[in-house]
């Protein structure tokens, strides 16, 4: 018996460089899983009877974090569940191994540990930057592959690169700088700019990224200069934000960029409302807040929010995998404005799946070389892992939300060429801002 359904294209990738530029020559394979439609593959049974390919998956499913990992794990599950429906993957079964870390390294660690031990090499996670950090160190002698589909922390593929590691998110380099761009493209008269961020490496970082991106791109496609204000900084866990608000509506900024993530950022912009600085500001470029701001600010948020997103549900250019990846979340949970954290967990197992299929088997060297060349359907849209450092490189997403009377409307949404703005390729070496 045949079924119809969502196939995977897969092309590798042989990577000429020179000057940063890329050229990529392809050929296609072939797999049974949620990708392109128009290929018909074999009905389940056979899968189901032969012995399934383990791939583990380390997500903080309890504790602080949990939120972040059972968005996740709904991405992973379907991942799987399409591709056995298809037939498997070399005619066996996905069967995925999930550990809780409970957001804590130490856990995750050992999770890593165990699974490794019991002849599970391929990890999807860890998915908050500190935790990755901790398993960067011990992947490698774990004989393991990790591919984290959140965390966009510079150094894991910049000084702390390891082989091992995989990146299938958009860095926070690549982030920031995307969000200047399309700044500069629809927001031509804004050119003084000033920032609310929390006082932590990552929103320092974000700042130098997203400010450099501003006095490159203003030129370039708004043909005019930009000024750019001292940023305002807050410790992270304050809690009246009068002092930061006030700064910035005594300055003469029209726009700001936002790096204050969780209930931090929440408590700033409803205050920032009360006191009338969201309706000074012309934009707020978000780099922390992914659909969650508009989301629960409703119609309190700024008069223009843009914000950065992992992946966007709603894409108007959105391929079959994102059209059947959302139907099977409503389907499932009755969401219809899904987490943007779903999708690249999803393309997680379906880039695993490409690599299984390139590699005919699982052994690590070969998952390594096959991740390194193959050219994978997700979601996001058509994604590809630089072989230098396994950074993904695809579009990145970013989404416009403006305020209406009862809530907020997704006004409009830009996908800027990753390749277009990602930096040179540096492992072992620290980022250059």
């Amino acid at each position: 018996m045949q079924r119809t359904i969502v196939p995977m294209f897969i092309e590798t990738q042989e990577t000429i460089r020179g000057n940063d530029k890329m050229q990529v020559n392809r050929r296609q394979a072939l797999i049974g899983a949620a990708a392109a439609v128009g290929v018909t593959a074999l009905a389940g049974g056979r899968a189901r009877a032969a012995e399934p390919i383990r791939i583990g998956a380390i997500l903080p499913l309890s504790g602080t974090a949990e939120l972040v990992g059972n968005k996740q794990k709904l991405g992973i599950e379907i991942a799987r569940d399409q591709i056995n429906a298809a037939g498997g993957v070399l005619g066996r079964p996905l069967e995925i191994v999930f550990r809780d870390d409970k957001g804590d390294p130490n856990v995750t660690v050992a999770a890593a540990r165990e699974l490794t031990s019991s002849g599970v090499n391929l990890i999807i996670g860890a998915s908050l930057s500190a935790l990755n950090i901790a398993l960067i160190g011990v992947i490698q002698s774990l004989n393991g592959v990790m591919m984290t589909p959140s965390s966009p922390l510079d150094p894991l593929t910049h000084e702390l690169f390891n082989r091992n590691f995989f990146r299938l998110a958009d860095n926070n380099f690549m982030r920031c700088r995307g969000l200047a761009r399309v700044m500069a493209e629809r927001f031509p008269d804004v050119t003084v700019w000033g920032g609310l961020i929390s006082d932590f490496s990552v929103g320092h970082d974000s700042w130098k990224e997203f400010t450099a991106g501003l006095r490159e791109f203003y030129p370039r496609y708004a043909k005019r200069d930009v000024t750019i204000l001292d940023v305002t900084t807050a410790k992270f866990g304050t809690t009246d934000y009068k002092t930061q608000i006030f700064r910035v509506l005594q300055s003469p900024a029209q726009g700001v960029l936002n790096v204050t993530i969780g209930a931090d950022m929440i408590t700033l912009w409803k205050q920032a409302k009360t006191l009338g600085l969201s309706d000074k500001l012309q934009v707020v470029a978000d780099a922390g807040g992914e659909l969650d701001l508009p989301v629960i600010l409703g119609k309190d948020m700024p008069k223009q929010l843009w914000s950065n997103l992992h992946w966007f549900f709603g894409n108007p250019n959105g391929n079959a995998v994102n059209k059947a990846l959302v139907a099977e979340i409503e389907k499932r949970t009755g969401d219809k404005n899904p987490s943007s954290l779903i999708g690249p967990a999803h393309g997680a197992v379906l880039a695993y799946a490409a690599a299984i299929t390139l590699a005919n088997g699982t052994a690590t060297p070969a998952i390594i070389e096959a991740l390194e060349k193959v050219k994978v359907e997700t979601a996001k849209g058509t994604i590809i892992f630089r072989p230098e450092d396994h950074q993904q490189i695809g579009p990145v997403n970013i989404l416009g939300s403006v305020p209406t009377p009862t809530g907020h409307q997704f006004k409009d949404y830009v996908e800027v060429p990753g390749a277009e703005i990602v930096e040179p390729a540096t492992p072992g070496v620290p980022i250059k801002l």
